[in-house]
């Protein structure tokens, strides 16, 4: 009988069989998701671009583009589906089960038209599973590569605000929705209005370059960029926000900041050479912007604007906190039980319900919640999305107790639009989207490589020249 000597190198060779296995479930598992990331970042993009598509190129298209990205987002949740990967959370049933009660209301106690409670329906709950969809296949190296092209794309961008900020309405890069000659600038001060940029009104650009600076401060903690770009880009940043004649914009870009340089200094995170960093970029870009014509013409009609809308209407407490506060609690007053049916509150409704473009019964979210639902549903909505911005912003706040602010930065930027962002309007409801995922996207990345320092660590301590030691 032959019998099968094993030597010493035999065992060593034995454990290297499987390892060719093991790197090919890493890529199935990798080429599993690259369709749905990919269909990510045509999602982003095409947020990005939409304003400018039903403005600038398809005017006559202007309608149905609203709607451009919901295809992507029901191929993504197929996709994410038969992967496995479609999230199942308490979130996910309780907003199917508020969609259909609401489209219930809407058809039998509200205005009763299917296809306005479709779309009301379609506002409040279709894009939410993609925040978690979002959170589970985008990778840290997809978080920087955004980060990097967000920093760089701030550039030519502010370039693009500035010609709006300078050229009259009836110029092309000015032009409407539908392109009409009228103009998509909001009035601001001293004969200038507030640009849009590649959106259809100027709260694309508020929520845009708050996720702009949110990637800023991300690059610049992890010295992903030469010093030059940082400068370059925050630049272009801080020139944007008087240009844009916009207290949303200022605010939401100031949070961001805040929270970035809080987030900094509690977890610890300063050096010496970033703070000499941080020293160089300051003074740099104080001296530009001292310099800066459009930055200085910028002021004037941002401080302009800010007197007439904040200091003359009881400050910043009377102007915008107050209004913050009247806006979310003051919807409650005079609301009935069965509402108007979702949907109406919303600038498809009102042309589809009463042929003219407005805001129905309420521009605020909560109102439009409130007012379209009823009080009781209205209020389970409201609930509902408080939860939700909760949620995700404690998932941030845990990821940055483990020294990483990337996650929290993201959350500064999208909370307020999780809350209470207009979600009739379909930039604003996109942004809520992208922000809330890349947060947990942040925030899952950074538990998925504590994960693997564990098995590292374990790995190490069970290996035989441990065990022999």
């Amino acid at each position: 009988m032959r019998t099968k000597t094993i030597t010493a190198e035999g065992l060593a060779d034995a454990p290297m069989k499987k390892r060719p296995q093991a790197a090919s479930t890493w890529g199935t598992a990798q080429d599993q998701t690259r369709l749905i990331r990919n269909l990510i970042w045509l999602y982003i993009f095409l947020w990005l671009i939409e304003g400018g598509l039903r403005r600038w190129f398809l005017p006559g298209l202007a309608s149905p583009l609203l709607l451009i990205r919901d295809p992507l987002v029901i191929a993504i949740y197929f996709l994410a589906a038969s992967k496995n990967l479609f999230p199942a959370n308490g979130f996910i049933t309780a907003g199917a089960i508020l969609a259909a009660v609401t489209f219930l209301n809407a058809l039998v106690l509200g205005h009763g038209n299917f296809l306005v409670a479709l779309y009301g329906v379609r506002c409040d709950f279709l894009h939410i599973p993609l925040i978690f969809v979002m959170g589970k296949v985008l990778r840290q190296k997809d978080l920087i590569a955004l980060a990097k092209l967000a920093v760089w794309v701030s550039i030519p961008y502010t370039i693009l605000l500035v010609a709006q900020f300078y050229q009259p309405q009836d110029a092309w890069v000015n032009r409407g929705v539908g392109g009409s000659l009228e103009g998509a600038g909001f009035d601001g001060a001293n004969g200038r209005f507030r640009p849009p940029g590649t959106f259809s009104f100027i709260t694309g650009p508020s929520q845009l370059y708050p996720l702009f600076t949110a990637c800023w401060f991300a690059l610049l903690l992890a010295r992903k960029l030469p010093v030059w770009t940082m400068c370059a880009s925050g630049g272009a940043i801080l020139v944007a926000i008087p240009v844009s004649v916009s207290r949303l914009f200022f605010l939401s870009v100031a949070i961001v900041a805040a929270t970035g340089v809080g987030a900094l200094l509690a977890g610890g995170r300063f050096s010496i050479k970033l703070v000499m960093q941080f020293v160089l970029v300051a003074a740099v870009l104080y001296l530009l912007a001292g310099r800066l014509m459009v930055f200085q013409d910028g002021m004037e009609a941002f401080g302009a604007r800010w007197e007439a809308a904040t200091t003359d209407n009881g400050g910043f407490k009377g102007a915008i906190f107050d209004r913050v506060i009247e806006g979310l609690f003051g919807s409650f007053q005079d609301v009935k039980y069965s509402g108007l049916g979702t949907g109406f509150s919303t600038n498809v409704g009102q042309k589809s319900l009463t042929s003219e473009l407005g805001f129905g019964a309420s521009e605020g979210e909560w109102g439009r919640l409130l007012y379209d639902n009823g009080f009781i549903l209205g209020s389970l909505l409201v609930c509902y999305r408080t939860a939700l911005a909760v949620s995700i912003a404690m998932v941030s706040f845990r990821a940055w107790r483990h020294r990483s602010t990337l996650s929290l930065l993201f959350a500064a930027a999208s909370f307020l639009l999780l809350l209470n962002g207009q979600w009739g309007q379909t930039s604003t409801l996109g942004s809520a989207t992208i922000g809330g995922g890349l947060t947990l996207a942040a925030a899952a990345n950074l538990r998925s490589e504590d994960g693997k320092k564990r098995a590292r660590l374990v790995s190490k301590k069970s290996s035989p020249a441990n065990a022999t030691a």
